[in-house]
């Protein structure tokens, strides 16, 4: 059965998403753990659940690639989208995890590692981490993100992807730190 599940060079997004969580967590080693099997709020953790930041790092892992098992045959390539939304914490979450800090409404996270698969043609294959790009996104304090415009202009770099902040001032209008938001990792 998981032969069948992950013998495809392009993987249904549902699959994907797992396989990129496990590839995340195997990069940052044995101290990370998974932890969004189900509903969870978060998909990666490093640290003890009882702590917060910085003793313990939740992490989402979002992904996308520009071929999709269903467009292989034309070749035709996808857009790459990442979602980072502010959210509400489930209603749920505190029956099954008593005790675990937890914001009511936020990215729920500290921060975003963004997987994109870039690769097209024959030899696109999604199960090859050599061929994904990774992009870290810290979220710096409460309800603080990447606006889509900083998001957008990422992601028209192409390969070489780097979000920077204005140099004018130490924090923008809401108040976020300036640094560079996301790195590209080979």
């Amino acid at each position: 059965m998981m032969d069948g599940l992950f013998s495809q060079s392009l993987m249904d997004n549902s699959f994907r998403g797992i396989w990129c969580e496990y590839m995340v967590a195997e990069a940052l080693g044995p101290e990370c753990r998974t932890v969004g099997a189900g509903w969870h709020a978060w998909d990666l953790q490093i640290g003890d659940s009882k702590q917060d930041f910085p003793e313990r790092i939740r992490i989402q892992v979002k992904n996308s690639a520009l071929l999709q098992s269903w467009n292989a045959a034309t070749g035709k390539e996808s857009q790459c989208e990442f979602h980072l939304k502010l959210r509400n914490r489930p209603y749920y979450f505190e029956q099954y995890n008593a005790g675990v800090p937890c914001e009511v409404f936020g990215f729920l996270c500290d921060v975003y590692v963004l997987c994109w698969h870039n690769e097209v043609g024959p030899r696109a294959d999604h199960r090859d981490p050599f061929q994904w790009k990774f992009f870290i996104v810290p979220v710096v304090g409460p309800n603080t993100g990447v606006a889509d415009k900083e998001l957008d202009g990422a992601l028209k770099k192409g390969s070489e992807w780097q979000v920077s902040r204005p140099n004018a001032a130490p924090t923008d209008a809401r108040g976020r730190d300036k640094r560079p938001l996301a790195y590209t990792t080979h």
